[in-house]
C-alpha cells in the first residue's frame, strides 16, 4: 500500500491513479480520494496544488506545440545535465521504471515552464539589469503592449517608437546626462532624433545597439534564438554586454563595433553569442518588416491631404483629420528624415493647426485654409 502522506504536489501529479481521478473519475476512484482526504485533512492544500499542476498541464496541451514541447524538454535536459537536478537511484530501481519517472519528471517539467513562460508575467534577469542601469532620477516609464495593434510612443527627445505586440519598452521620463538609454523586450521600430552629442543606446536582450540619429528595427524577444537589427536610415553600431570592449563603446561619441548601413540587416546568435555578417536587405524585405519605407519627404506645392496620406503610408500610423476641410491646403516642404512628430509638427505650423496622440492615432486639428 502506498503512503500517500509521503507524498509531495508533484509526486501526486505524476500518479497515474490520481491524474485519471482528476481528468477521468470513476465511482471507484472517487470514493478513495474521497474518503483518503476526510481522514487525511491536512493534505487538502497538498492535493488542490497536485489539481493545479494537472489540469493546467491538461488546458496548456491545446496551446503548445510540440515543437514548444520538445523545445522545453531540451532546455529541461541541458538544466539537468548541468545541475544534476534529476536523480533516480539506479541500483533499486528496475530500467523501465527509471525511464518512466525521468520521462514523466521531464513532461511535468517541460509543461511547468511553458505554462510559466506563457501565462506569467515576468522579467527576464537581463532585462531588470538593464534597466538598473538607465536608472535616471526623473523615474523609468514600462510601455508593455498587450493589444494585437503596434503602440507608438512618443520619448522625451521627440524620437518615436513602434511597439509592436507582446513587446515591452523601458525608458526615463526625460533623458538627462550624456546618453539616451531604453530598453526592449520583443519587437520596435525607433526614429532617433539626430543629437550627435548624446547618443542612443538600446539594450535589447545580451545586445547593445548605439545611434546619433537613425531609423531601424530591432527584434529581440526573449523567448527567440536570435536578436536581429534591421536599418533603414543612418548607421546602427551593435556589439554585446560582455564584449570587452563595451564600456570604451559606450564612452565615445563616435560609433563602434559592429556597423550597419542602411539596407542591411546583421542577426546576432544568442545560443552561439556571436554576430553573423551583415546582409543586403531587398526592397520587399523591407515593406515586409514593421518599418518605414525610405521616403525623400519632399513636397511642393501638394495639397495636404496626399501629404498625410503618404505619411500614414510611410509610417503605419492612422492619421485623422476633416478631409474636406483641409482640402485647399497645400505644403511645400522638405522634411528629409527627422521623426515622425517633427514632420507633423512642421506641417501643423504651417497650415496652421495642432495635433495630438492617443490611442496610436494622430489627430488633426485646425481651422483649414483660405
Amino acid at each position: 500500500m502506498l503512503d500517500y502522506r509521503k507524498y509531495t504536489a508533484n509526486d501526486f501529479a505524476l500518479d497515474t491513479d490520481f491524474r485519471k481521478w482528476i481528468l477521468h473519475p470513476s465511482p471507484e476512484l472517487s470514493a478513495f480520494w474521497e474518503k483518503w482526504l476526510a481522514e487525511n485533512p491536512d493534505q487538502t492544500e497538498k492535493i488542490q496544488l497536485a489539481k493545479n499542476i494537472v489540469l493546467a498541464i491538461r488546458n496548456a496541451q491545446d496551446e503548445i506545440s510540440e515543437e514548444e514541447i520538445a523545445e522545453a524538454v531540451a532546455k529541461i535536459v541541458d538544466a539537468a545535465e548541468e545541475r544534476k537536478i534529476l536523480k533516480v537511484d539506479f541500483w533499486r530501481t528496475p530500467l523501465f521504471r527509471r525511464l518512466s519517472i525521468a520521462a514523466s519528471l521531464l513532461l511535468v517539467a517541460a509543461f511547468a515552464w511553458l505554462i510559466n513562460a506563457k501565462f506569467t508575467k515576468h522579467d527576464s534577469p537581463i532585462y531588470q539589469e538593464a534597466v538598473a542601469q538607465i536608472s535616471e532620477k526623473n523615474g523609468i516609464i514600462e510601455t508593455e503592449n498587450n493589444s494585437d495593434h503596434t503602440q507608438l510612443i512618443t520619448l522625451s527627445d521627440g524620437s518615436t517608437v513602434i511597439l509592436q505586440p507582446k513587446s515591452k519598452l523601458s525608458y526615463p521620463e526625460k533623458f538627462t546626462g550624456e546618453k539616451r538609454q531604453v530598453v526592449l523586450s520583443g519587437e520596435a521600430f525607433f526614429e532617433v532624433a539626430k543629437n550627435a552629442n548624446q547618443p542612443f543606446f538600446v539594450f535589447a536582450n545580451e545586445l547593445v545597439a548605439k545611434v546619433l540619429g537613425t531609423s531601424f528595427t530591432i527584434k529581440a524577444f526573449e523567448s527567440d534564438k536570435n536578436v536581429q537589427v534591421f536599418v533603414k536610415s543612418g548607421k546602427v553600431s551593435v556589439f554585446t554586454q560582455k564584449d570587452a570592449k563595451s564600456e570604451s563603446y559606450k564612452e565615445r561619441k563616435d560609433l563602434q563595433g559592429i556597423l550597419i548601413l542602411p539596407n542591411q540587416q546583421v542577426t546576432f546568435i544568442r545560443p552561439k553569442w556571436q554576430f553573423a555578417k551583415p546582409e543586403i536587405l531587398s526592397v520587399p524585405q523591407i515593406v515586409a518588416l514593421p518599418s518605414i519605407q525610405r521616403e525623400n519627404f519632399v513636397f511642393k506645392r501638394i495639397p495636404v491631404n496626399e501629404v498625410f496620406a503618404t505619411l500614414e503610408k510611410s509610417y503605419g500610423i492612422e492619421i485623422i483629420y476633416d478631409k474636406n476641410l483641409m482640402a485647399s491646403c497645400q505644403l511645400t516642404a522638405e522634411l528629409g528624415d527627422e521623426p515622425l512628430f517633427e514632420k507633423i509638427n512642421l506641417i501643423c505650423k504651417v497650415i496652421e493647426a495642432t495635433y495630438t496622440e492617443k490611442d496610436g492615432q494622430i489627430f488633426i486639428e485646425g481651422k483649414g485654409c483660405n
